[in-house]
């Protein structure tokens, strides 16, 4: 029966579509890409692809016939072209036969809208090619986001012999134009590239003298245009209504193209009825426009104020979810366009619905743009506690959080804070005003703690004195993250000396410092920073326990605020009046002041913003980091990585896996394929997946230019060729890199914060689904720790074991330890980085700036390799084929002592059991009950000899039974044995792994 009813409901649906046939257009993805042919000539991708360099993506292929002794012709090219400034650009003609560039080419006329030229036709009568876009193909990598913008066109010079060009005759042959080619789809200007000319534009002005003129279109046909029309609307005209065609449970996308013709528009909304056929109906809440409204990134509601300027082009993009099992036929609705809240037009909708269902709602097919719905997902947003942090208890003001003990003081300020046995603070938090009559302290006694979920609890407390008036707003995180929005405000305007922010620490919670504008290592007996530069933030304490604060209220609070440079703080840094100041003498307590100067408040009350990370956010698994050992170059040598030790591949962009940035969904099949295998040998594949710029190559690009910069930075343009083509102007170029076959991955800078984000992270639930990845790796990111709470949710939910490793250039992002410590309760891995002088920090500079040890987490080496002999005092090796010397000899020595169940004892731990008689070789313990590892490191710029200093009674060992070994390492070191109480020769730079154990 099932079977009976679905044969009849195709039946039925085909008898309906073939009556209709007429006014709806069954599209597809190839649709944009037919030929089509504006003035007689058609515009076609190429069959093959051509040589690119000195060439381009474009070219008319010309017939010259009937020249008899002529040696010049004429060829009229209509091309329509796009790009902006085409008189800046050379023609180059080619003979089709030979292959070779003429010289003797002559430009008559030359416009975006069509060009004139005579050229000579060496080989007489055949084809010749003229490339109208011709540009320097550019190999390797490189950034277009600094320096000059870019432009690899070709200059119009051409090499014209002088007796050939005086003797031209008036009337020339004219060379027949064949057809235009672009080299590649990506490469082709479709009907909505492909500009209309002004007497076009100006006749339809005057057929159409209403504004707004309108232009739906299906999503097959993404709308690309800002400033011209393009041709495919000169030929349809504007359209009253719009039909579609979708499938059951697809999210169905479409456009409405709206052209401010006649004058600008503010205020510009659609609005949507519900879609009914007959009884049933989708309800209008289904429906959106992408460019008015929308779910941010941060989960709350967004909305936008569209403005059109006059003659500018908009596109709306629209979707609505089609129910998996909603009834076949055509839906009816209208959409109504609303200008400054008075609808100037109604446009009938007719979506009609056919059978077959889509399972994933389209996402599996680009075109469709059915992800664009992801700009809104809420994936990830809750407030409870992800693997491994547990639920958090209160107890009168007592906040515990996994292995923290949060303690509030009356007023709401952090009173103490323990973690690992150690106290972070040694009085609590202090917020004063300095007036002319004295300090007024905020001291407020109503604060009481509530818990809102078991990832969140909250407080409020409020206090007034002599007409200052405090409301602090806090909160604390499941993993140690603390926030507090404090406003002050007055009665009436006043003048106050200074407003501070006061935090004093414990010795052993103060020895190490970074942030505001210190590298990083020993904390300095004093400090002072005043707001240059591009930081908001610092971390002070140890191995065991530290404090990161970030004073906020600025642009932007993502990591990377040197590439984004946001307006600071208007509060904390005061125009400039602002400062940081660290004092405290060496192996005593430090305060840390925040000092805003001379301010005024008033009745608008100020916003002292600021946020606590407790450290280390997480207990370190050194066994975890031992088992897990990296491979970082192309996946085909990865088998071969794998006998060698490495388990983990991550799949950079640019690698055949996954050849374009941060949109790994082009290549599927192969890479499925090598996951699989992978798998099937316990191995885990990763991908390289960020946010900070994304590909071209991107489908929905257009639609996300559409939304005016909300995902997509302002710029001058430029770049490569493909963006001047296709995306005009107003983006900001960022990373390129060489593709196959002549082509470039060309990316466009994003903003740090916008809706992307929420379509980066379905786009990760889609790969832990489809492509069963096992994690990703993270290239210096925009976001902040909310992102990183969302992915590490949706990898408890998705992919459980899945991992997270993130890689920074400290020449980039300027201190990335302190950068990005509230990422680290969710990171798994750091790759530290590009910049890092290995063999000039100092092992202070190691722990804190790079080892990532105090935090949680732990480290691999990058620029030059590393130092491998250093390194491991840290516990960190290089990636497999990433540097010199392969790190496979020291994951030996790892295997065969077992590593993965010894307990990591560093220097910086008051119970390591080794240590060294010169205070610039450093050692490190990986004890086992039977064995000790040893890494000692000489940090000193000369060779030092050393004893080792041994706790034998924490050790459990006998000293009369003891053997101290060096083991062969291959490319690190010579077998050795040493006595006991001799001196170990150990080469400046460099250092041995040692092996005591019990004679047997």
């Amino acid at each position: 029966m099932d079977m009976m009813r679905k044969y009849i409901e195709y039946i039925v649906l085909f008898l309906f579509l073939l009556s209709c046939s007429s006014k709806v257009e069954i599209l597809t993805g190839d649709s944009q890409y037919q030929p089509f042919a504006p003035d007689g000539i058609p515009f076609v991708v190429a069959d093959s692809m051509w040589n690119v360099d000195m060439r381009g993506n474009h070219r008319a292929v010309v017939r010259v016939s009937d020249i008899n002794s002529n040696t010049a012709v004429k060829a009229v090219l209509p091309w329509r072209r796009p790009d902006l400034r085409p008189e800046t650009k050379k023609v180059v003609v080619v003979d089709g036969q030979t292959g070779i560039e003429i010289k003797n080419v002559e430009i008559l006329d030359f416009s975006s809208e069509s060009g004139t030229i005579i050229f000579e036709p060496i080989s007489g009568e055949g084809l010749y090619y003229i490339y109208y876009l011709p540009y320097k193909y550019r190999k390797g990598a490189g950034d277009a986001r600094y320096g000059k913008p870019w432009n690899d066109y070709l200059p119009p010079i051409y090499e014209v012999d002088g007796k050939w060009k005086s003797e031209l005759p008036t009337n020339l042959p004219i060379a027949q134009v064949l057809r235009f080619e672009s080299r590649t789809k990506l490469d082709a200007f479709t009907p909505m590239g492909i500009i209309a000319t002004i007497d076009e534009t100006d006749s339809l002005l005057q057929q159409y003298p209403e504004t707004p003129i309108l232009f739906p279109e299906d999503r097959a046909f993404p709308i690309r245009l800002t400033d011209r029309l393009p041709i495919r609307w000169i030929e349809k005209g504007p359209a009253k209504s719009f039909a579609g065609v979708a499938l059951r449970n697809e999210y169905y996308v479409w456009q409405i193209g709206v052209w401010a013709a006649h004058e600008g528009l503010d205020n510009v909304k659609l609005s949507f009825s519900d879609l009914k056929n007959g009884s049933t109906k989708i309800a209008k809440e289904s429906i959106t426009c992408f460019n008015q409204e929308g779910i941010n990134w941060d989960g709350k509601p967004i909305s936008f104020d569209i403005q059109i300027p006059k003659g500018k082009v908009q596109a709306l993009w629209c979707g609505v979810q089609i129910p998996e099992d909603a009834k076949i036929g055509t839906y009816v609705g209208a959409i109504d366009f609303q200008v400054n809240e008075v609808v100037t037009k109604t446009i009938p909708l007719e979506i009609t619905v056919t059978g077959e269902v889509l399972a994933d709602k389209g996402d599996g097919d680009l075109w469709r743009h059915a992800r664009l719905r992801w700009l809104n997902s809420q994936i990830g947003e809750d407030r409870e506690p992800v693997t491994p942090f547990l639920p958090m208890k209160v107890n009168g003001n007592i906040i515990q959080a996994t292995e923290k003990t949060f303690r509030i003081a009356s007023n709401g300020l952090p009173a103490s804070i323990e973690i690992n046995g150690k106290q972070v603070l040694a009085k609590p938090f202090r917020f004063v005003v300095v007036t002319n009559d004295g300090d007024i302290a905020f001291d407020a006694e109503d604060a009481v703690l509530k818990k809102e979920a078991d990832g969140m609890v909250s407080w409020i407390s409020s206090y007034e004195k002599d007409g200052i008036h405090f409301i602090s707003n806090a909160f604390m995180e499941y993993d140690g993250y603390v926030h507090y929005d404090l406003k002050v405000s007055t009665e009436r305007d006043l003048i106050v000396k200074d407003i501070r922010l006061e935090t004093d620490y414990t010795p052993y919670a103060s020895e190490y410092f970074m942030g505001t504008g210190f590298d990083g290592g020993f904390r300095p007996v004093t400090y002072q920073w005043n707001w240059d530069g591009p930081w908001d933030s610092y971390w002070m304490g140890n191995a065991l326990a530290g404090l990161h604060v970030e004073y906020r209220g600025g642009s932007y609070h993502g990591p990377l605020l040197n590439d984004y440079k946001p307006a600071p703080s208007r509060v904390w840094a005061n125009s400039g009046k602002g400062m940081i100041k660290v004092s405290g003498a060496k192996g005593l307590g430090a305060k840390v002041i925040a000092s805003t100067g001379v301010d005024t408040l008033s009745i608008q009350p100020k916003n002292y913003e600021f946020a606590l990370m407790i450290t280390p956010s997480k207990r370190l698994n050194s066994g975890k980091h031992f088992s897990e050992r990296y491979y970082h170059a192309i996946h085909s040598g990865f088998d071969k990585a794998a006998e060698e030790g490495a388990n983990i591949i991550n799949i950079h962009h640019a690698k055949p896996l996954n050849p374009v940035i941060n949109y790994p969904f082009i290549v599927r099949d192969s890479l499925v394929a090598f996951i699989d295998h992978e798998h099937k040998f316990g191995r885990k594949v990763k991908l390289y997946y960020t946010i900070r710029e994304l590909t071209n190559y991107a489908q929905e690009i257009y639609a996300l230019k559409s939304l005016n910069h909300e995902i997509f930075v302002s710029g001058p343009g430029y770049g490569l060729p493909w963006q001047c083509e296709h995306l005009i102007d107003d983006y900001k170029p960022a990373w390129y890199t060489e593709l196959p076959q002549d082509c470039s991955d060309a990316a466009l800078v994003l903003n740090g914060f916008s809706r992307w984000i929420n379509y980066y992270l379905e786009g990760l639930r889609w790969m832990f689904e489809n492509y069963e990845i096992d994690g990703i790796y993270m290239d210096d990111v925009s976001f902040d720790r909310t992102v990183m709470k969302r992915i590490r949710k949706i990898i408890a939910k998705y992919r459980p074991d899945a991992l997270i490793d993130l890689h920074s250039n400290t020449g980039y992002s300027i201190g990335p330890a302190n950068q990005y410590t509230d990422f680290f309760p969710y990171v798994d891995r750091l790759w530290f980085g590009e910049s890092f002088k290995y063999n000039q920090m100092r092992p202070d500079e190691w722990l804190v700036t790079f080892s990532g040890i105090p935090f949680g987490v732990m480290s691999e080496m990058l620029q030059d390799g590393g130092n491998r002999f250093l390194g491991m005092v840290y516990g960190t090796t290089a990636r497999h084929s990433y540097g010199r010397f392969s790190p496979a000899p020291v994951w030996n020595l790892w295997k065969s002592f077992g590593i993965e169940e010894a307990k990591m004892l560093g220097y910086w731990d008051e119970f390591c059991p080794i240590k060294t008689s010169d205070p610039e070789v450093k050692a490190t313990a990986f004890v086992k009950t039977d064995s000790i590892l040893i890494s000692v490191g000489n940090f000193s710029e000369s060779d030092r000899n050393v004893h080792l200093i041994i706790d034998w009674n924490s050790l459990g060992m006998d000293k009369t039974k003891a053997l101290l070994k060096a083991p062969f390492v291959n490319d690190f070191q010579q077998a050795s044995t040493f006595s006991l109480d001799e001196m170990i020769p150990i080469k400046r730079k460099e250092g041995l792994l040692l092996i005591l154990s019990i004679s047997k």
